[in-house]
């Protein structure tokens, strides 16, 4: 995950992920369920932080909060945009993170996944990161066997691009798979935008197994 691609991404004037449309709809999912969770006031960890609208957002929320973001632009924005937020310059691929271990209920990564070489290290990242039962919330685009068949067919060219930002592509028991295996039980796989078979997002809720 290369931190010039992303610099140059975030010193846009308009970066596209801050008009993505379902941005309000993952975090209204991840707000509903931190708010009906036992723990009044968890302590998130937003990774691929960006900007940091999602950890100001919390702090707002009057939770413990901190981001770790890749791009030194994306933080600079993110610090004229919300000061006094805490971002931390890091890759979620390099471990160990720059954060303290087990002292996380709450990790997000929404729409990352897919660009990581490496996503069993954001897992391993994670797993660390949390308390024992602590949860993980992350989203990526949706693929299934209607939609891959409908991309194969119109537009495989535009959406594997050889130099295309996205370098995983995950079904929903692709996605499960990789988060059994890196220590975390599966509680839900939702679906956001458009319809089904040809969702835009999938979101899934994890917990830590101790």
């Amino acid at each position: 995950m290369s931190s010039a691609r992303y610099d140059d991404y975030w010193s846009l004037e308009s970066p596209a992920v801050l008009s993505d449309p379902l941005t309000p709809a993952r975090r209204a999912y991840l707000w509903e369920r931190i708010t009906t969770s036992a723990n009044a006031r968890p302590r998130l960890l937003d990774c691929g932080a960006g900007d940091g609208s999602l950890v100001a957002e919390a702090v707002a929320r009057e939770l413990p909060a901190v981001g770790i973001e890749i791009s030194a632009s994306a933080i600079e924005r993110g610090r004229r945009s919300y000061p006094g937020i805490d971002l931390r310059r890091h890759s979620v691929e390099q471990l160990p993170w720059p954060v303290d271990n087990a002292s996380w209920d709450v990790v997000v990564s929404f729409e990352l996944i897919e660009h990581l070489l490496e996503p069993r290290a954001l897992l391993r990242g994670a797993h660390l990161a949390l308390v024992p039962n602590g949860s993980l919330v992350l989203s990526t685009p949706y693929h299934g066997m209607a939609k891959n068949l409908a991309i194969a067919a119109l537009r495989f060219e535009k959406h594997f691009a050889v130099d295309g930002e996205h370098v995983r592509f995950f079904t929903d028991s692709a996605l499960r798979a990789l988060l059994d295996e890196a220590g975390f039980e599966v509680n839900e796989v939702s679906h956001l935008g458009r319809f089904r078979p040809v969702w835009a997002n999938t979101i899934v809720w994890a917990t830590r197994r101790a």
